[in-house]
């Protein structure tokens, strides 16, 4: 059972962001870290992946849309992507990276102390795009 667990959202690739992030005490306390998608989408995503993979197995990965359409663009299952920086960063990925990144999972259950099994994804488990909303 996990006592502490960070949840990382949407990085898309600022590496400032997440070392500033990491830098937290609470961040840096936590057992493990859940990364829910969408993590290197933006400026720098070489930088940002080889970040995360050097922390080795206190991270737990989750794709994201935006992950999974990287991964796809790059290995030519689509012609574009919506987001403009996203084809350039997609391009900036080295093959191992890639590997990574197909291996994601959608979603994952964790045990963690005082809430019991606890599922974490990027939008719902079904789909990573779906929003849910309040009503």
């Amino acid at each position: 059972m996990l006592n502490r667990v960070a949840v990382l959202s949407d990085i898309h690739g600022v590496l400032p962001a997440l070392e500033a992030v990491l830098a937290e005490p609470e961040v840096s306390a936590a057992d493990r870290i859940v990364l829910t998608g969408d993590i290197i989408a933006g400026p720098q995503p070489t930088q940002v992946l080889d970040l995360l993979i050097s922390l080795g197995d206190r991270i737990v990965w989750i794709s994201g849309n935006a992950d999974r359409e990287l991964l796809e663009y790059r290995r030519g299952q689509r012609d574009s992507i919506p987001d403009p920086i996203a084809p350039w960063a997609a391009e900036q990925l080295r093959e191992d990276h890639l590997d990574h990144l197909g291996q994601l999972s959608r979603s994952v259950s964790l045990p963690v102390r005082g809430l019991g099994k606890t599922l974490f994804c990027h939008a719902t488990p079904r789909d990573d795009e779906e929003v849910v909303l309040v009503d």
